[in-house]
C-alpha cells in the first residue's frame, strides 16, 4: 500500500475560541498535483503553515512522508520539501545570487545544473539586493529557491502572486514539468486557471472549513452547459435549468440558461420546442462552475 505523501487528520487551529481552520482532513498521494483554492481569509495559509511546522495545530495532525510535523521537529521533514509563498520572507540584504550561493552551501549542493536551469527560465534580476527587487522578482527568487533543491515534495502558497502573465505561463510550464518528474506539488492559489491547468485535484476550502474535495476534470463537467436559443414564441425551460437572459426584440425570443441534468433530458425537450429557430450549447465556463461550488451550503464533516 503506497503510503501517502500528505496526510492531514482533523486539523484545526483556533485564534482567541474562533477556529481558522476547522477539522480539515484531506490526504495526498505521491505524484499528485492538488490546488488547495479559496477567498482570502478561507485558511488556506494557516492550513499551509500548519502542515509546514510554522503554526502548532489546535487538535488533528499532519504528517508529511509519515512523520508527524511538529514545531520542534519540522526541520526533519523539511529536507525534502520545497516552499514558497508569495509574501516570503528572504534575506533582504542580500543580491539574488548571494541568497542562492547561501541556500547551495547550507543544503551541501555539487552541481549547480539544476539551479542555472531555473535561473534560465525564469530569469530574475540576481544583481539587485532583494529590498530592492519588484515583488515579481523577488517572487522568482522564492520559487527557484523552492524547486532547486530537486525536492520530493513542493509545496506553493500563491505561488505566481506578483508575477506578470507571461510568467505566470512559465511557471504552469514549470509546474507541469516536475508533475511529469512525479514530484507531488501542493498548492494554493487565487487563480483557477492556474489550477485547472496543473492540478489533478482540486480542495476548496471556506470558513475553515474543506467543502469539496473532487478531480479538476468534475469541475466543468459538473458545471453543465449554457444555452443559448433564438425562438418565434417565448419558451418554458426545462427541469434543472438556471434562466440566464431573456429578451423579445423583433418577434424573436432569445434565451440563455444553465442546464445540469442528463443530456438525454436536453434532447427530448429540444425536440418537443416549437418555432425553434437558433440554438447554441456550450460547456460552462470554469469561473463560473466554480463560483457554482462555493456557494454550496457548507455540511458537517
Amino acid at each position: 500500500m503506497t503510503m501517502n505523501i500528505i496526510e492531514v487528520d482533523k486539523l484545526s487551529k483556533v485564534y482567541d475560541g474562533v477556529p481558522a481552520v476547522d477539522r480539515v482532513s484531506f490526504n495526498v498521494k505521491p505524484g499528485e498535483v492538488v490546488g488547495f483554492v479559496g477567498l482570502n481569509g478561507a485558511g488556506k495559509s494557516t492550513t499551509i503553515n500548519t502542515m509546514l511546522g510554522f503554526l502548532q495545530p489546535s487538535s488533528g495532525y499532519v504528517k508529511l512522508f509519515g512523520q508527524l510535523v511538529l514545531p520542534q521537529s519540522a526541520h526533519k521533514t523539511h529536507e525534502d520539501i520545497g516552499f514558497a509563498s508569495g509574501d516570503m520572507s528572504l534575506f533582504e540584504n542580500l543580491t539574488g545570487s548571494q541568497y542562492f550561493k547561501f541556500v547551495t552551501k547550507q543544503f551541501s549542493l555539487k552541481d549547480s545544473t539544476r539551479l542555472d536551469a531555473l535561473i534560465d527560465k525564469l530569469d530574475p534580476d540576481l544583481g539587485k539586493k532583494i529590498h530592492d527587487l519588484s515583488r515579481g522578482n523577488r517572487q522568482k527568487i522564492a520559487l527557484i529557491a523552492a524547486f532547486m533543491m530537486s525536492p520530493k515534495l513542493v509545496i506553493l502558497d500563491e505561488p505566481s502572486s506578483g508575477l506578470d502573465p507571461l510568467m505566470q505561463q512559465v511557471f504552469i510550464d514549470l509546474v507541469r514539468e516536475e508533475s511529469a518528474k512525479g514530484t507531488t506539488v501542493f498548492m494554493s492559489s487565487h487563480y483557477l486557471n492556474e489550477v485547472t491547468d496543473v492540478c489533478s485535484r482540486i480542495l476548496l476550502i471556506r470558513d475553515g472549513k474543506l467543502i469539496k474535495d473532487m478531480l479538476t476534470a468534475e469541475l466543468t463537467r459538473g458545471g453543465g452547459k449554457i444555452v443559448k436559443l433564438i425562438s418565434k414564441k417565448e419558451i418554458q425551460l426545462p427541469a434543472n435549468s438556471k434562466l440566464l437572459r431573456s429578451e423579445n426584440e423583433n418577434d424573436k425570443f432569445e434565451t440563455d440558461f444553465v442546464f445540469k441534468g442528463k443530456v438525454g433530458e436536453l434532447q427530448n425537450w429540444m425536440a418537443s420546442l416549437y418555432g425553434l429557430i437558433d440554438i447554441t450549447i456550450v460547456d460552462h465556463d470554469k469561473e463560473s462552475a466554480f463560483e457554482d461550488l462555493y456557494a454550496l451550503e457548507i455540511k458537517d464533516v
